[in-house]
């Protein structure tokens, strides 16, 4: 008897072997529940910059257009003990920038996230599928924490190629403050693609649009991924510094494009610089809300 995929159920490749686990599905085909997922914690480093805005329209796909100011926020994070990966962690680099997308019954203003590298090809694999999360791989250093000195640093690499580095210093603890992840305001959007299995290629993709965890217009309701009503959080603000390292194919054979179309981004001015801290729900972070915009 062939396999009988299930509806209701997340699958993933291979689809024959049943329904896939994940940050968003027990390994019985269940939702996890929040006592199997436990308590997370999670620290993140922020720099945002102001940058030339005709470089960074660029990296703007079908839909899309800057709202504001021409403001990157990058930040470098580890997420640890996750309860989908057996109370394992992985660092993570992502970009985002305040736009707005003009879908085809609604227009949402936010930020959009052009890459995200990830240490671990568990969370890549179900970030793209499930949530059209634009990730690719990397390999982190831990991040250097020093408290009472107020500094922070980490790295990114691939192919023993170190294409990103990020150092904070003179951080300074803040008492009152919004729980919120660093970085722009409003819905977080992003951009799927998966192509169609064609002879070169040609065919028009299977999917391109736009996803968020904002509720549709009608609903209302948090505009952000997570909630952090739930967590600990501290919160320090300082200085800062990075950089993208160019690569060439030799060096990075899948992604140096993109390494270098984030170089390629001046940095005009330093916006502002932050760390965060957090402990919570596990449960709270697995984007179970994210869903498709059709597009105009």
């Amino acid at each position: 008897m062939p396999a009988n995929i299930l509806p209701g159920v997340r699958y993933r490749m291979p689809a024959v072997f049943g329904p896939t686990p994940g940050p968003r599905q027990h390994p019985e085909g269940r939702p996890w529940t929040p006592e199997e997922a436990g308590r997370m914690n999670s620290d993140w480093m922020k720099i945002s910059y102001r940058t030339d805005p005709k470089k960074l329209e660029r990296l703007l796909p079908p839909g899309f257009s800057l709202r504001g100011e021409p403001i990157v926020s990058v930040s470098c994070a580890w997420f640890k003990n996750l309860f989908w990966l057996a109370g394992r962690g992985y660092g993570i680099l992502s970009i985002d920038f305040p736009v707005t997308y003009q879908g085809k019954t609604e227009r949402l203003d936010g930020s959009f996230c052009p890459i995200i590298w990830e240490g671990s090809p568990d969370a890549i694999m179900t970030g793209r599928e499930e949530l059209g999360f634009p990730k690719m791989f990397a390999k982190f250093t831990d991040i250097d924490w020093n408290e009472k000195a107020g500094t922070a640093r980490c790295s990114a690499s691939w192919f023993e190629h170190t294409f990103f580095d990020i150092e904070l210093h003179g951080l300074v603890e803040l008492t009152a403050f919004e729980k919120r992840l660093p970085g722009s305001s409003g819905a977080q959007l992003y951009y799927k693609y998966f192509p169609r299995t064609s002879p070169f290629g040609k065919e028009r993709p299977d999917v391109a649009y736009a996803t968020t965890a904002a509720p549709p217009p009608s609903k209302g309701g948090e505009a952000a991924n997570i909630n952090f009503d739930a967590f600990e959080f501290r919160k320090w603000v300082g200085k800062g510094d990075l950089n993208w390292r160019r690569a060439t194919f030799e060096q990075l054979p899948l992604s140096f494009h993109i390494v270098n179309g984030m170089a390629d981004l001046d940095f005009i001015e330093f916006v502002d610089a932050e760390f965060v801290s957090f402990s919570g729900p596990a449960i709270g972070v697995t984007l179970n809300s994210m869903r498709a915009i059709e597009p105009a």
